[in-house]
């Protein structure tokens, strides 16, 4: 794996280039972009074959590990990969360790494992275990095995632990690494954690990036598998701030979590690179549908005619999203979006999808996905084209113009 920034704006905002991955010698992956989420090897909500609904899907699907790690020696068997194994064979795999929508339990991780938490129960992972993973599943890319059990109530001396366990594993994997062809083959994505400590953030990145990795992966900030909606706190955006300080500017930075339009932007402001779309899975599952506006350019404005960069109706209420399960859409008989180019939005009504909510219907689900995966994508096909124009600025007023009062919406 390679990586270039392309164009730096504002100081600290990069549109990059992903060169070398995996499958995709011949192609490029600009960045920032999303990775797409999946969860027991598929998007949730959608078959293989509604899954071709959404348009201009990225190359690289997320796997976490804990939902997947308890069938290693299953897919070890098989003998071609996890991509091969589920109905992602036609993308690059990256595998992380935890689901972002998904808590994960604390109080389980010590020296020598992590604890991850699938379908069967706690499986506890050590740095062996781990190498016999990633070889059965041969992903394109993976994130190292990290303790990422901190958040901003951690103590102190947990956070340390975090961090000392975070490197401990790093040093065992990348030595098992050296004897392993399987693994020499994928990029090594080192874990950055230490809570909200600045110092531990700091010592964290700084021996992080000591080491032979091809990228970094931001967390540790939360462990509840809840909406990130940490940028608001200023102590918060001066340790990530810091942190990326502290990386090289020719290797990636991943941060996988639940973000809002409004934290992607300010994540972005920082420095990061990779993101993942489990925020749209996430209003899915609330029965909501996003709804924010990203057409940042004016009508003057010469604008492409893409459906990735535009929208041609603003949301009509505060906030990203709208409840499409609120009894005010019963005979609501317009699309989840005026403008909305999505498979969804051009067959169906808010007032359908309230119907499906209304009596529990799965169908509801597979709509609501296809919708909000086209817009999230879009969002991103957005602001890439506001790093290109100079623009970002424009798009960053829009998104805080729509945030919402409430952390739902």
């Amino acid at each position: 794996m390679k990586f270039s920034v392309e164009k730096l704006v504002q100081g600290s905002c990069r549109l990059g280039v992903l060169r070398d991955v995996g499958k995709l010698k011949n192609q490029t992956v600009e960045t920032p972009f999303c990775l797409l989420y999946t969860r027991g090897g598929s998007v949730p909500n959608l078959s293989n074959d509604t899954l071709g609904y959404v348009q201009d899907l990225p190359p690289v699907a997320l796997m976490p590990l804990n939902v997947l790690a308890e069938h290693h020696e299953t897919v070890q068997e098989y003998g071609k990969g996890i991509a091969e194994f589920t109905v992602m064979k036609d993308f690059l795999v990256c595998c992380t360790m935890q689901d972002p929508c998904t808590a994960a339990p604390s109080g389980y991780n010590d020296k020598t494992s992590v604890a991850l938490w699938g379908r069967s129960g706690k499986m506890k992972v050590d740095p062996e275990l781990f190498v016999k993973v990633q070889e059965a599943f041969q992903p394109d890319w993976f994130q190292c095995l990290g303790d990422a059990d901190t958040c901003k109530t951690s103590s102190k001396k947990r956070t340390k632990k975090a961090v000392d366990n975070t490197l401990n594993f790093l040093d065992e994997i990348l030595s098992k690494r050296k004897s392993s062809q399987t693994l020499q083959k994928m990029a090594l994505f080192g874990s950055i954690g230490g809570g909200f400590s600045q110092f531990e953030r700091e010592r964290s990145a700084k021996e992080t990036v000591a080491r032979n990795v091809e990228g970094f992966a931001l967390e540790g900030f939360q462990n509840d598998g809840e909406e990130f909606c940490q940028f608001g706190d200023k102590d918060f955006v001066d340790i990530l701030s810091l942190t990326l300080k502290h990386l090289p500017e020719d290797k990636p930075r991943m941060m996988c979590a639940v973000l809002r339009p409004d934290v992607v932007l300010q994540a972005v402001r920082a420095g990061i690179d990779i993101f993942d779309t489990s925020y749209a899975y996430a209003a899915t599952e609330k029965g909501h549908a996003l709804v924010f506006d990203y057409n940042y350019h004016t009508p003057s404005e010469e604008v492409k005619d893409s459906d990735e960069t535009k929208m041609s109706t603003p949301a009509t209420e505060s906030g990203f999203t709208i409840n499409l399960g609120d009894k005010k859409y019963r005979d609501d008989f317009g699309p989840l979006l005026a403008g909305c180019k999505c498979f969804t939005c051009k067959t169906n009504t808010r007032a359908y999808i309230n119907h499906l909510n209304n009596v529990t219907e799965l169908q509801q689900g597979i709509l609501l996905m296809i919708h909000n995966l086209h817009h999230y994508l879009g969002f991103f096909s957005a602001l890439r084209q506001s790093l290109r124009e100079d623009k970002f600025d424009q798009l960053e007023a829009l998104i805080a113009q729509q945030k919402p009062h409430s952390p739902d919406r």
